[in-house]
């Protein structure tokens, strides 16, 4: 299996493990040494999450190891693969993919009370910098990042002009979904699927699609610790 590392040197100090060849996987650890250790089980997880939504196995072929295809360092720096074309299948894919992730999202708060949205866990290792420590915050912070963050970065700056900061959570994440699905559907017709801005920080259309679907994945992992934390300690 092919994996793409990242070093990151900012806000999130540690090594990631993406793969550029099944959208939206990464796994992260402290070390270089740990992310290589832990990425086939959390690729074989991966995996079943999307055997789960597609109803069919997903050919991947023998594991054989992990071959580093390209190793980067930096705050929101990007691989070179980053920088090619998407193409109209990827996009498609990266939408299928969100409508997933979305799905598993929603089952996992729908049924929360406002106690458990609204709790403020007692975890020491939460960053100094997250404004987001509550689900309902890490909420809004999902619907925000789509429009406000990643979108905006490959020229669609009106996406971070949403009015979403006095909406309910559930309309938080509805029109900032709708505002996401219109933009990627928007650059299946689009001339240039690259958008590559090469400055202080760096991205492309391929980046936003695999960062779009991981960053769901990642959260909503985040609210289920929270919740099964909140029965121990609520």
């Amino acid at each position: 299996m092919r994996i793409w590392l990242h070093e990151s040197k900012g806000n999130e100090s540690g090594w990631n493990a993406w793969s550029l060849d099944y959208l939206g996987f990464a796994t992260w650890a402290p070390s270089r040494e740990g992310v290589l250790n832990c990425t086939q089980g959390k690729f074989e997880e991966y995996i079943q999450w999307l055997e789960g939504h597609l109803g069919e196995k997903v050919t991947i072929g023998t594991w054989s190891g992990l071959e580093v295809a390209e190793e980067i360092s930096g705050d929101e720096v990007a691989f070179k693969a980053d920088l090619d074309p998407a193409d109209s299948e990827e996009i498609k894919h990266c939408l299928r993919l969100l409508g997933f992730s979305r799905s598993d999202l929603l089952s996992a708060v729908e049924d929360l009370p406002d106690a458990v949205l609204d709790w403020n866990p007692p975890y020491a290792n939460f960053a100094a910098w997250a404004s987001w420590r509550t689900i309902r915050q890490v909420l809004k912070h999902i619907a925000a990042t789509e429009t406000g963050y990643y979108l905006s970065n490959i020229g669609y700056q009106d996406a971070a002009k949403l009015p979403l900061a006095d909406l309910h959570w559930r309309e938080q994440l509805a029109v900032s979904r709708m505002e996401t699905e219109r933009l990627l559907g928007d650059l299946l017709s689009s001339q240039d699927r690259a958008r590559a801005v090469m400055g202080e920080e760096v991205w492309s259309v391929r980046k936003v699609l695999r960062r779009l679907v991981r960053h769901e994945l990642l959260h909503r992992k985040s609210i289920q610790r929270i919740a099964h934390a909140y029965a121990d300690f609520g």
